[in-house]
């Protein structure tokens, strides 16, 4: 039997269980590991170096065969060095689990410090909640979202829940649906834009469709309701390129309401109208598939008032 160094399973809050299955019996613990909860060689080589990982309250080498109704533990809190601030922030907290965090993130909100911006990110607030948690792991988001766009944001708590979302998300296992207001009325119920995506000279921030050094990109959309002279739409993104949904309906001559960026207007909204309103993810260590949502915020549904009704 091996001999840890320390004890990383004092702490209940902090182990993770998996009971073994009769169609996973002899299998290894290593196989179990590996191929049931597909956890990465490199984090296995850190949690086997660590003592993390126990069977049923045994530390034994990952060769080991398993047997029906044992009892794996895991603990995946490492402690992890960051540099950002932690700030006690009002998270609007839609699901969490010992691995994810799926949040509903304010529109004027930063995800990541940038420039002179250390304060008031939704990373400051997160890593507040982790380590009123005793979780010391740094920040991890699965994907962006632009400061002004509302709506659902996955957050893995630890390394292997991060190695888990971002496979899916590569993928493209990750479904993830947005609600967007475009200027003028849509004729199609439905369409697929495909175009690349590059930077726009002279500009750190703006982005284009460009045929000859964009990266590819694909935004897939149906029609929600039609307005005077508006629409919304329901949105999936394929590709995950930067102002993708914004750049892709200029694009289109139907730009956001509230993007003065890329042509829209913001008469009626004072930020580009784009909401994450819908997540679909398997989670980690279960597997279960899990979906996500997000009503409209306050100002999309002052928008969505202030809209005339299309005259037939």
């Amino acid at each position: 039997m091996l001999k840890p160094r320390i004890n990383y399973f004092r702490e209940p809050a902090a182990i993770q269980t998996y009971r073994i299955s009769p169609a996973e019996e002899g299998l290894t613990i290593y196989q179990i590991l590996r191929q049931r909860l597909k956890i990465s060689r490199r984090l296995l080589r850190k949690l086997r170096h660590n003592y993390r990982v126990r069977i049923n309250g045994l530390y034994q080498d990952f060769s080991t065969p398993v047997k029906t109704g044992d009892l794996l533990e895991l603990n995946f809190n490492f402690q992890e060095e960051s540099s950002l601030t932690a700030e006690p922030m009002n998270l609007d907290i839609i699901y969490e689990d010992q691995n994810l965090l799926v949040i509903n993130k304010p529109a004027g909100m930063l995800v990541h410090p940038a420039g002179d911006e250390k304060i008031g990110t939704l990373a400051s607030g997160v890593i507040y909640h982790l380590r009123k948690q005793n979780n010391y792991n740094r920040f991890r988001s699965i994907h962006r979202l632009d400061r002004n766009t509302s709506g659902l944001i996955l957050i893995a708590k630890n390394q292997y829940a991060h190695n888990y979302l971002t496979n899916q998300f590569v993928r493209g296992k990750v479904r993830r649906e947005y609600l967007a207001f475009v200027r003028g009325v849509i004729g199609e119920e439905q369409g697929m834009i495909d175009a690349p995506i590059g930077r726009t000279e002279n500009s750190i921030i703006k982005r284009q469709v460009d045929f000859d050094k964009g990266k590819r990109a694909i935004t897939h959309f149906k029609v929600v309701k039609r307005y005077a002279n508006a629409t919304m739409v329901s949105i999936r993104l394929e590709t995950g390129r930067t102002h993708q949904i914004r750049v892709h309906f200029s694009y289109l001559g139907h730009p956001l309401l509230g993007d003065n960026l890329y042509g829209g207007s913001d008469e009626l909204i004072k930020r580009h109208a784009l909401h994450s309103y819908r997540l679909i993810c398997r989670l980690p260590l279960s597997h279960e598939k899990k979906e996500f949502t997000a009503a409209l915020t306050p100002d999309l549904q002052d928008l969505l008032a202030h809209l005339s009704p299309l005259k037939r």
